[in-house]
């Protein structure tokens, strides 16, 4: 387990390891599947509910969305552990550092106001987008002028938005497991997405697939499934990155203890 002292060098990790996160997740996810499908039913509908609030629902949504992820990262660590998973465990964001977490929820929700500031600053207009998506039959011509005038702005707001979720990625899992700091935990997560960038990549093509296949099956039942394993991939990632590069230097610190 990491602590706060070792959690801010994180590991750097081969690249195959990004499709073995997926794996160990659903090998994770089989220990209870019931309990995490359901509790991810749950919280996803209280996260969409909140999203519903007039004004500040999408506010409430954001602020409230580490809190669900560091209640997934305690979740597998339990089974990681052997422990018996219960329902309090997937609370552990609200029972423990919320405030923190909310804080992360804080920064990404004004990043994503910054950028789209940005994009409609520079002409992107969705308004347009939607009206001439909508249409019957729209010309060639009009689907043209539209994109060529978003795309600008659209590749611009990736661009930004790359980093902004580099620095959300692990900082939930710091802040729960490591004491982090909300910037401080952006911080380290932005160095660890970074430095294994080729890890991350496959983890994202894998992950990418798993939801694509899961949303071929009706009534997004396998969502049910997939998102729990994002979630147990992303804790995998976490322990690869962060705690087994912990383990590593606690053993080797041992190792020169004995011998000093």
């Amino acid at each position: 387990m990491t602590t706060p002292d070792n959690q801010d060098i994180p590991r750097k990790v081969p690249a195959a390891q990004g499709f073995q996160w997926v794996g160990a997740g659903f090998r994770l996810y089989r220990k209870n599947p019931l309990l995490l499908s359901a509790a991810f039913a749950v919280l996803f509908g209280v996260v969409m509910a909140l999203g519903l609030i007039p004004f500040v629902g999408g506010a409430l949504s954001d602020l409230a969305s580490p809190l669900v992820v560091a209640g997934f990262m305690a979740a597998y660590r339990v089974l990681d552990e052997g422990r018996e998973l219960e329902l309090p465990n997937l609370l552990a964001g609200v029972g423990g550092p919320a405030i923190p977490l909310m804080t992360v929820g804080a920064v990404q929700l004004l990043g994503m106001l910054a950028i789209a500031k940005v994009m409609l600053g520079m002409g992107f207009d969705p308004q347009a987008i939607v009206e001439v998506a909508g249409r019957k039959d729209p010309s060639p011509q009009e689907m043209q002028a539209v994109l060529n005038q978003s795309m600008p702005a659209v590749l611009t707001g990736l661009v930004l938005f790359a980093p902004l979720m580099m620095a959300t990625w692990f900082a939930p899992a710091l802040i729960l497991f490591g004491g982090a700091r909300p910037l401080t935990a952006m911080g380290i997560s932005l160095k660890a997405v970074a430095r294994n960038w080729t890890a991350m990549l496959t983890n994202s093509l894998a992950l990418g697939l798993l939801l694509f296949v899961s949303a071929l099956i009706p009534f997004l039942l396998g969502l049910l499934i997939a998102m729990p394993i994002l979630f147990g991939s992303l804790y995998a990632s976490y322990q690869a990155i962060f705690a087994v590069w912990a383990d590593d230097a606690a053993s080797g610190t041992q190792a020169a203890d004995r011998f000093a």
